[in-house]
């Protein structure tokens, strides 16, 4: 008896392990952006995501669906794009979908403290003055890391 209950010890999770939300976003302030240069947006001629921050809602934090705000810019363009996500945890990620359909999203934490967002399959949409579409299938758009930055440079 002793030996089945150390080995279901061993299965289960730690206490103290963090879930993906806790990881990518320990506050409010917690904020992640990624300015392209102009030499990294030549050679890659396929990426039209100029730059790209996320940050969560305040008002959100504490509830068990995390709001998000997405901010882009387009390459060659000063308009902003911007997009409102609910998000939840999945295994090691969460999953976040814009709001009016605007498609899926999943944020991956990395070791190094930075953040991984991989665009779904259907691709995400935005609406400004015009439309950006950042496909999930093709050109340089579809994952994006981003480093974590200071709170006032969230969207």
């Amino acid at each position: 008896m002793r030996r089945l209950a150390l080995v279901f010890g061993l299965l289960a999770p730690p206490a103290f392990a963090q879930s993906p939300r806790d990881a990518i976003f320990p506050s409010d302030a917690s904020c992640y952006l990624r300015h392209y240069s102009a030499g990294h947006l030549a050679s890659h001629p396929q990426q039209n995501v100029a730059e790209i921050a996320l940050g969560p809602e305040p008002a959100t934090f504490d509830a068990p669906v995390l709001g998000l705000r997405l901010a882009l810019y387009r390459r060659g363009s000063n308009t902003r794009y911007e997009g409102r996500a609910a998000c939840e945890n999945t295994g090691g990620a969460l999953s976040c979908q814009l709001e009016g359909d605007g498609g899926w999203f999943t944020l991956w934490p990395k070791a190094d403290g930075t953040l991984r967002l991989e665009v779904g399959r259907g691709g995400l949409t935005f609406e400004a003055a015009d439309f950006l579409e950042v496909s999930g299938i093709s050109g340089d758009d579809r994952v994006f890391v981003l480093p974590r930055v200071p709170a006032d440079s969230c969207p």
